[in-house]
């Protein structure tokens, strides 16, 4: 409870920051979307966890700063995001399978540096970094065999990230998002369960954006 209190801390403190800004601040408004690239598959004794797929969509909003020298800009995006994976239930005499999906509000907020402009050609290089927090608004649950009771996804995550990419004629971004997660999605009593329920804790997105 302390760690989520604190994290929530931290989204209340990023947002005073951003809209705190100066008013010389260029902000732009446009739409984020993610998909994950990985494809992992996770077993233990008693489940089967593969097929994980990841995709995200939302508004997002970028401020540039009045700061010498860099282009430096602070981005935030509410992001509806979208998990599915195929469960297998490896105890008992019959094997069961069941595909799970969980949808989340995600926002990330991330500092962004520009550089490398490329002479008479409209392509600027990126690097970002920043948490990001999560909230469950819609999951499955899950019962594995002889659970004693259903096994949910918790209703918060959290997480950071860095990436890296190219903008071109200062309206489309597109690059790669490395992000590692500091809360499990799911809590469970059973080591054999909860491993392969909450995966690994990193994980690489492509992200697209387009600024209006």
């Amino acid at each position: 409870m302390n760690i989520k209190n604190t994290l929530i801390k931290g989204i209340v403190f990023s947002l005073v920051i951003i809209f705190s800004l100066p008013a010389t601040s260029q902000v732009r408004f446009g739409v984020n979307a993610r998909v994950g690239l990985n494809n992992p598959s996770f077993n233990s004794d008693a489940l089967n966890v593969d097929n994980l797929t990841d995709y995200a969509i939302g508004p997002s909003l970028q401020i540039m700063l009045p700061v010498p020298i860099i282009d430096l800009g602070i981005e935030a995006s509410l992001l509806y995001q979208n998990s599915r994976m195929n469960i297998q239930n490896l105890e008992g005499t019959s094997t069961t399978s069941e595909e799970i999906s969980n949808q989340y509000l995600m926002l990330p907020i991330n500092a962004k540096i520009f550089f490398g402009k490329i002479p008479l050609v409209p392509i600027h290089f990126y690097a970002a970094a920043g948490p990001y927090f999560g909230y469950l608004i819609n999951g499955d649950k899950i019962n594995p065999g002889n659970a004693a009771e259903d096994i949910e996804a918790k209703k918060f995550e959290a997480g950071a990230n860095i990436g890296a990419g190219i903008e071109v004629f200062k309206l489309v971004q597109v690059g790669v998002n490395y992000g590692v997660k500091l809360t499990d999605n799911y809590g469970t009593d059973k080591p054999n369960w909860n491993d392969p329920l909450n995966g690994k804790s990193s994980s690489w997105t492509l992200n697209a954006s387009i600024y209006f």
